[in-house]
């Protein structure tokens, strides 16, 4: 079947492990499927503001999913075509817990990251380059409270930074009580709290009826745990070398790292194969 649409992962999969930076070979892939009428998708955990670098590299870019799939937006027009956010409801019994075992957290609201002065204080990722670090507490909008702030609004994410060891396991299913959450990682040792409804796969699902084009003819790129239920709606999709072992398990195949251009290998040898 034609393919009609490529989404990609981010960070771990179009990005180099800089966490800034996508190769050239990548970046012409992309405009030549688009040049061979195929939209291009960008699914990313990242909120928009986040979203500066990415961009920059990918400006011809059809769509853009963020937030694991919390909101989709077309980036020719900016205007948001779907949304599934965490309700205000649902965030207080997530702040409730994270309180309750005093853990660092940001949210992803209105397309930007918010934290409090506790956690801003301790930010910090130990899986991310220092670049991206820098970057990310420079993005970040520090307030008195979270939950004060987004008042009887809708949240992207809710994204817990550092849990380890058997810690990470039982605040999980702490949040699992909640119901109607949807709970992944993107990193090792962190833990990232949508709407039930916003993971990248449903996100796919609601941007085929919208193109009007069946989910076999989408092409997908993923490496880890907020990629798995993109990777299983996809009628071809790929984790890099690079990805956990359960995007692995979720994807129909393998390809190389994002290191090696892995998402390019596979879009050169479809559009070789329809010429």
């Amino acid at each position: 079947m034609a393919v009609k649409l490529i989404m990609t992962d981010l960070d771990g999969t179009l990005f180099k492990n800089d966490h800034e930076s996508i190769s050239e070979r990548n970046v012409n892939a992309l405009k030549k499927a688009q040049e061979n009428g195929i939209k291009i998708c960008i699914a990313t955990g990242r909120t928009k503001s986040l979203l500066f670098d990415a961009l920059s590299c990918v400006p011809f870019a059809d769509y853009i999913i963020t937030s694991n799939g919390a909101v989709t937006y077309d980036a020719k027009t900016d205007e948001i075509i779907t949304a599934q956010l965490l309700s205000a409801e649902k965030s207080k019994k997530v702040f409730e817990i994270i309180n309750s075992h005093s853990l660092t957290h940001e949210i992803y609201f209105e397309g930007e990251c918010f934290l409090d002065g506790y956690s801003a204080k301790l930010y910090n990722y130990g899986n991310i380059s220092a670049h991206y670090l820098k970057v990310l507490k420079d993005k970040a909008n520090v307030v008195p409270d979270l939950s004060e702030h987004i008042r009887n609004r809708g949240v992207e994410k809710i994204n817990i930074m550092h849990v380890v060891g058997d810690e990470l396991q039982e605040i999980k299913d702490s949040f699992l009580d909640i119901g109607g959450i949807y709970v992944t990682s993107s990193i090792p040792e962190n833990l990232e709290i949508n709407n039930i409804n916003a993971n990248k796969g449903y996100a796919l699902s609601a941007l085929c009826r919208i193109l009007d084009i069946s989910e076999n003819e989408v092409m997908a790129f993923g490496d880890s745990g907020n990629d798995c239920e993109m990777l299983r709606t996809a009628g071809y999709s790929f984790a890099t070398a690079n990805a956990w072992d359960e995007a692995k398990k979720a994807a129909k195949s393998v390809t190389l790292s994002n290191e090696d251009d892995g998402v390019a290998v596979q879009i050169e040898k479809y559009l070789e194969s329809i010429k």
